[in-house]
């Protein structure tokens, strides 16, 4: 539906409607009038029931109770109101009544037809009726004294009062009346001037839109018009101003953007192209436009085949009428190939047609290419790292069971095992440093060759003269180490384990192979220099734990074990021959009178004679036998697996061979050095070592009280007592 007919249709609506809402005023007008005399007829009859039924306060009787009195009050609201009023009891018997010939006192009212004034009688509710006799209409209000007592019914005419109602409203009727006509008419006028103005605006408006969707951008529409329209029509040559400065920028970036940019009608000739397109093409704009696409623009899939019919992207968007996109190669006329990105966007004018748009992303390409190459260098970097890593945590496994060796063999086993995962395909040992540093031996050994003899000299190897690796092999000037047994083309490293300033031993490999590879140590450069920093290390910790366990155990004037040592030892030893059943005995022996040395020749004499002493002990020693300083000058020798007599047998051997000993210090003679003993055995005088020292100790002191330098053997006893001592007597002195 047009503007201009919606229009007058909404005019006439409002038209009707005002008329509507006056007759509706009319009507409500009328009824509320009917209404209100309804209303004010119940008020006034019940004003007068209320002055019937009044006493004063000086006790004088109401007017109800007085029929003459009522009749005159009645006679006078007749001649006052015009009204006529009947007064009735509640058998609607009539009291009095004023000016109504029809009816007397006395009487039963009997005008009712339906029975309003008993009804009203009986439930005080107002009701109006229709006299036939009189024809007018009769309205009942009940009488009530006390509250809520019905004594009678007031029955007055209200025409009058309806009357008067419909004169007061009847000039307001004529007003409302004239005013909604008048509204109409008014409304009518304002429908015309509008669509007159609105007519020839809208007019100008159209016309201007039809021109501009031809595409005359230069349309104009005049705006002189102060109104709506005329700010309408300024908007539209503002946007037609827009428009114009829109299409032109639009083409300014058409002919200079980088992408090719061809228009084809629905045929599939080319309308148009823009300089970046006809570059890509390789020919010249006017050479293009006109001609049939396929003639000019060669294209082939991303592989560089040939498309099958109807399958190119420009082919299925004329066919199908739906847009296309894929990457074809251009052959230019030159003969030369462009990766582009061909997409084609049909028009959505009647003609059909397509807008062709070029990009070219041979750089993209190229940029993959090189993408590609840095992502196979990232990946072959992110394997050497996984390698090292895997790597890293192998040799963080390696320190960490070097780290819980406690001894060097345990350690070297450890080492045998995972150099051969560590350095697959080389054969290779470790040497250690001995504690003297004139010798170096083999520890470990992996692999099926053996390139090293397992003792040298430390000159012998370059890398310990030089304090660096050394590589030797086929090519090489450097000189092969003389450990080295192999002279054949095989090739060898060997590098110093060297760790807290100290120089361990080497780490000895040999490349089988290294004519044929001769980046063989190269490609293990840094897990070897790993692996050697982490034995270094492990071993000189381990041999730091020794020296210092040694010096925990051991005697530091003679070498021999201390107290706690043998305490412990011989617990265990003891233990040990519970279980197999075997003896033990433990020899307890003092150096006769040796505060004597030690006045006498001084404390340096006293420590050599405790020297030789202890010297002498361990000569006379087997491996299984534990040779301890007791304490001072007195020592302990404890024998597992012999008897007492062969415990007394030994004592005795080391008595003679101590009285043997000729000592001399800073030129003097020391004199002849004597010791006593004590011997007990396992299980005859005790069995824990406690019991077995007691006993050795108590047979020593008997040895000393019975003349010194002799061997005192204790006798078995009972549990809790002293052991009876059995001498050995002392040979005469020569």
């Amino acid at each position: 539906m047009r503007i201009k007919s919606l229009i007058v249709l909404s005019m006439t609506s409002a038209a009707a409607l005002i008329g509507l809402v006056g007759g509706l005023a009319i009507f409500t007008q009328m009824a509320a009038t009917k209404s209100l005399g309804l209303t004010e007829a119940t008020n006034v009859a019940r004003e007068l029931a209320d002055t019937i039924v009044f006493k004063s306060s000086d006790g004088s009787p109401s007017l109800f109770e007085r029929p003459e009195a009522l009749r005159e009050f009645l006679e006078l609201q007749h001649h006052r109101s015009l009204r006529d009023f009947l007064i009735v009891d509640p058998n609607k018997i009539l009291l009095a009544h004023a000016a109504d010939e029809e009816h007397k006192t006395g009487e039963k009212f009997d005008h009712d037809p339906g029975n309003e004034v008993g009804q009203t009688l009986a439930d005080g509710v107002p009701r109006k009726f229709s006299d036939a006799h009189e024809a007018n209409d009769i309205l009942a209000v009940a009488i009530e004294h006390p509250k809520d007592t019905i004594v009678g019914a007031v029955l007055l005419e209200y025409d009058p009062l309806l009357r008067a109602a419909e004169q007061r409203t009847n000039s307001l009727l004529w007003l409302v009346g004239l005013g909604a006509a008048a509204a109409v008419l008014v409304a009518a006028a304002f429908a015309w001037g509008l669509l007159s103005r609105f007519g020839a605006g809208l007019s100008d408006m159209m016309r201007g839109m039809e021109s501009l969707a031809k595409g005359e951008v230069m349309t104009r529409i005049g705006h002189g018009r102060k109104d709506e329209f005329g700010q309408l029509a300024q908007g539209f040559n503002t946007m037609a101003d827009e428009l114009a400065s829109a299409r032109a920028h639009i083409e300014d970036i058409v002919q200079t953007a980088a992408e090719g940019i061809a228009v084809l009608n629905s045929d599939g000739k080319i309308a148009s192209v823009n300089p970046a397109a006809a570059a890509m093409i390789g020919r010249r704009a006017d050479k293009i436009v006109g001609q049939d696409w396929g003639s000019v623009m060669i294209m082939r899939d991303a592989r560089g085949a040939e498309f099958a019919g109807g399958t190119s992207p420009v082919e299925q968007a004329l066919t199908t009428g739906r847009q296309h996109q894929s990457e074809v190669r251009l052959t230019k006329s030159n003969g030369s190939h462009v990766p582009v990105i061909a997409s084609c966007s049909p028009l959505s004018r009647s003609d059909g047609g397509l807008v062709l748009t070029l990009s070219d992303i041979s750089e993209l390409r190229r940029a993959e290419g090189v993408v590609n190459e840095r992502a196979d260098q990232l990946a072959l970097l992110n394997r050497e790292l996984h390698e090292k890593s895997e790597t890293t945590t192998r040799l963080v496994k390696l320190g960490e069971l070097l780290q819980a060796c406690v001894t060097f063999p345990e350690a070297f086993s450890v080492v045998g095992t995972a150099m051969a995962e560590f350095l697959g395909g080389l054969s290779g040992t470790v040497h250690l440093t001995s504690a003297s540093r004139n010798l170096v031996e083999e520890m470990a050994h992996w692999g099926d060759v053996r390139s090293s003899v397992g003792q040298f000299a430390p000159e012998d190897c370059w890398a310990l003269r030089r304090g660096q690796e050394h590589v030797t092999g086929p090519g090489m000037l450097t000189p092969r180490c003389a450990h080295i047994t192999e002279n054949g083309k095989k090739g060898y490293v060997c590098m110093p384990l060297a760790a807290q300033g100290e120089t361990l031993g080497i780490l000895h490999l040999c490349e089988p192979n290294a004519a044929e590879k001769p980046q063989w140590l190269a490609e293990r450069q840094q897990i070897l220099r790993g692996v050697v920093d982490t034995l270094a290390l492990a071993l000189a910790n381990l041999r730091l734990r020794e020296t210092l366990r040694q010096q925990s155990i051991r005697d530091p004037n003679t070498g021999l074990f201390n107290r706690r040592y043998l305490e412990e030892t011989s617990s265990r030893e003891l233990r040990r021959m519970e279980r197999s059943g075997q003896p033990l005995v433990v020899i307890m022996l003092d150096v006769d009178h040796f505060k004597q040395f030690n006045d006498t020749f001084g404390h340096e004499a006293g420590d050599l004679v405790l020297k030789q002493v202890a010297a002498t002990l361990i000569e006379h020693a087997r491996d299984s036998d534990v040779v301890s300083r007791y304490g001072g000058e007195e020592f302990a020798l404890v024998m597992p697996g012999s008897s007492v007599q062969e415990g007394a047998e030994r004592a005795e051997a080391l008595r003679q061979a101590i009285r043997k000993l000729h000592l001399t210090h800073r030129g003097r003679t020391l004199g002849t050095v004597t010791a006593s003993f004590g011997v007990a055995a396992y299980p005859e005088h005790g069995v824990g070592w406690t019991e077995l020292t007691n006993a050795a100790d108590h047979a020593l002191y008997d040895a000393k009280g019975n003349g010194r330098d002799r061997v005192a053997v204790a006798l078995g006893n009972a549990p809790g007592e002293r052991p009876p001592i059995q001498l050995v007597p002392a040979p005469k002195s020569s």
